[in-house]
């Protein structure tokens, strides 16, 4: 049997409880509870939410720029968006993909490891359509592509390559190259089928009025990044963006004009002419112009006249010698 507590010990206990001295039994379970949150062993998150937004921030980035090259490629309106981007299994990926797709397996020197672009066929046979004179119109069913639209889409490809080096360039420098091409998914094989894969999901919108949708993914498996996951750091990434002066966007404003290509042409001369004349003329007359071989030739840069030059021969190559500016063109 328990001791008996004599009066004074029982309100002395009570006391202490009323008081907070002494944790009553819900007090002591609300103490030991514990926040439980869900995990879901199959479609482990890996990669922290703040990772996430940094490779949000990093493709939309790479929509603008796409965006804007493909519709000058295209010369129509194009329109990208993301729509989502998960944290899956790559045998989820996979499963996900209609047969047959177009499927490019990259590089993405000097990480080891693959990582996969796809298009699915109404994006791709819109593109092929557009670029072959057509207005942009997909098929009615998908099929697999031939060697001559292979080779249309290699060209797209080769833009976006250049679009994700580009948007890419804050975390490090990047080539990403082609490793291969696939339209099965089956086929397709770059990590395990348990490896957790980032996926970027975009949709494409092309034409004016937006008539022709399709989507394109990006498929990063986690152990393709995993050696720069550091720099997917926000507080990394904030540093790094003050550290953008005005002289590095000015030295890259001057870097891409650099690459501009501009038209020059050099008028020989000039010679007036009667309609009567005009109509004359035949193959072996000769027209005289009204510049002396003895004076400068005006050079246009994109039909501005710029400087004055001499013409030449250089080789078997005609050529022009600038000689001169000419005054209040700058």
């Amino acid at each position: 049997m328990g001791e008996i507590l004599s009066k004074e010990e029982i309100e002395a206990l009570l006391s202490a409880v009323s008081s907070g001295k002494v944790a009553t039994e819900k007090k002591r379970e609300k103490v030991s509870e514990k926040i439980v949150t869900s995990y879901d062993f199959k479609r482990p998150s890996i990669i922290s939410k703040e990772q996430i937004r940094i490779v949000r921030v990093l493709h939309e980035n790479f929509t603008r720029i796409f965006t804007i090259k493909l519709a000058s490629y295209l010369r129509t309106m194009v329109e990208f968006e993301i729509v989502a981007i998960d944290q899956l299994s790559y045998i989820e990926f996979v499963s996900s993909l209609s047969n047959p797709t177009y499927i490019v397996i990259l590089n993405m020197e000097p990480l080891q490891g693959q990582i996969a672009i796809e298009v699915d066929p109404s994006l791709t046979f819109s593109i092929i359509d557009r670029l072959l004179g057509g207005k942009g119109k997909s098929l009615p069913e998908a099929r697999e592509l031939t060697d001559i639209e292979h080779s249309i889409m290699e060209k797209v490809i080769n833009l976006v390559l250049d679009c994700l080096k580009e948007a890419w360039h804050r975390i490090g420098i990047f080539n990403f190259k082609i490793k291969s091409k696939e339209s099965n998914p089956q086929f397709v094989q770059i990590v395990p089928a348990r490896e957790t894969v980032i996926l970027i999901t975009m949709e494409a919108k092309i034409g004016e009025i937006g008539e022709n949708i399709g989507i394109m993914n990006i498929c990063i498996p986690y152990t393709t990044i995993e050696p720069i996951l550091l720099r997917l750091n926000p507080k990394q990434w904030a540093s790094e963006k003050k550290k953008e002066t005005i002289d590095e966007v000015q030295k890259n404003i001057q870097k891409n004009l650099k690459k501009t290509k501009v038209a020059i042409i050099t008028e020989i001369g000039r010679a007036e002419i009667t309609i009567l004349d005009f109509l004359k003329l035949s193959i072996g007359d000769i027209l005289q112009l009204g510049q002396n071989i003895k004076e400068d030739l005006v050079v246009k840069v994109e039909d501005l006249p710029k400087f004055y030059g001499h013409p030449g021969r250089i080789g078997r190559k005609i050529g022009i010698q600038i000689t001169s500016k000419i005054e209040g063109r700058d």
